[in-house]
């Protein structure tokens, strides 16, 4: 888990990437009855108590999880939910 970078879910048929694409990519989600968003909220045990890296680290777990179990699989033959990756943060040179 690399909590420096920025992560989202998807599904394998999505031509859209939420990370740069959210509003055509939850359009899409929705028009196919997956609500990809809706549950991931379901299944994130967060709290912004320690900072927003934990808030992060939270959601990534939450992410792995759902594509570990991948139940979408059991109601849309052929799709499965995959982890979206960000770029890598660049690094500023230390003077």
């Amino acid at each position: 888990m690399n909590t420096n970078v920025e992560v989202g879910i998807t599904t394998t048929d999505n031509p859209y990437n939420p990370l740069t694409d959210y509003d055509r990519w939850e359009n899409y989600d929705r028009q196919k009855g997956y609500g990809t968003s809706e549950y991931l909220a379901r299944i994130v045990r967060t709290t912004t108590e320690y900072g927003d890296g934990t808030y992060a680290g939270d959601i990534e777990r939450a992410i792995d999880e759902i594509v570990l179990l991948n139940i979408i699989s059991m109601t849309h033959k052929g799709v499965s939910y995959k982890k979206v990756v960000g770029e890598q943060p660049k690094e500023t040179a230390s003077a």
